[in-house]
């Protein structure tokens, strides 16, 4: 029998926090790009060349890195339910600019610069917060609109969909729709929490949904299931009066 593997999805980088490495360079492009905005400003806006990198790069950690840094917050659980609230995203946004915008001064001050205005240091910052507040707001939506992930949600409430348990050490994989999601629970778990839902246990390996039985054949030892998905499952001797029971 052959076990299908999970289809990749690139969306969950965009819904799920990222982790180690992938936040590292994911951090380091923002720095990057926000520096090389900063850089090419000055630029566009009097023809002249800013300067050092140095402080194009300070800038950027300042001024950009936070509202990357809020995103990736507003991804983790505590975040999803602080930032649905239109009032409390208003507020950090409100806080971390005008904690990004003191720092700046700070940082001018310790250089002797401190030319730049009021204004300008709230526009040069517009970017950077409109582009993390649209993604945090299509990023909720979206999330919203995507159907439950098996693989964190209680089994009753999926039990519907699953087409069969199969047990996987310390896990278990469920079958959804030709898709295999692994789970950590252990088979007794499994059965428990899908009691009432029209599965019946076949093997001490396997947990099958009744309503995708298409049907039985052989007897004794070579019994097994033939599933509507055109998978074929054994049924084990001791098992095979739940076959009967179930009917």
């Amino acid at each position: 029998m052959a076990t299908v593997a999970p289809r990749p999805s690139l969306s969950r980088f965009f819904f799920e926090p990222i982790r180690g490495g992938a936040l590292v360079a994911c951090g380091l492009f923002v720095w990057l790009a926000g520096a090389s905005y900063c850089h090419g400003y000055q630029y566009f806006l009097s023809g002249e060349e800013r300067g050092p990198w140095s402080g194009s790069l300070t800038w950027s950690a300042i001024a950009v890195v936070p509202w990357f840094a809020l995103f990736e917050w507003s991804k983790e659980p505590q975040g999803s339910r602080a930032t649905r609230r239109p009032a409390i995203l208003i507020a950090l946004v409100l806080s971390i600019a005008a904690l990004s915008i003191g720092l700046e001064y700070v940082v001018d001050f310790c250089v002797g610069d401190v030319t730049d205005r009021f204004g300008l240091l709230v526009m040069r910052r517009l970017p950077a917060i409109g582009v993390s507040v649209l993604l945090i707001t299509l990023t909720r939506k979206a999330a919203l609109r995507r159907p439950p992930n098996p693989a964190t949600i209680e089994l009753g409430t999926i039990a519907a969909a699953i087409d069969w348990v199969e047990a996987a050490d310390n896990y278990v994989e469920l079958h959804v729709d030709g898709r295999t999601v692994m789970r950590r629970m252990t088979m007794r778990d499994a059965a428990r929490a899908l009691a009432g839902h029209g599965f019946v246990r076949i093997h001490r390996r396997f947990l099958v949904n009744r309503d995708r039985i298409a049907g039985i054949v052989g007897t004794n030892g070579d019994r097994v299931v033939k599933l509507r998905c055109d998978t074929e499952l054994p049924v084990g001797r001791a098992f095979a009066a739940n076959l009967s029971r179930s009917a």
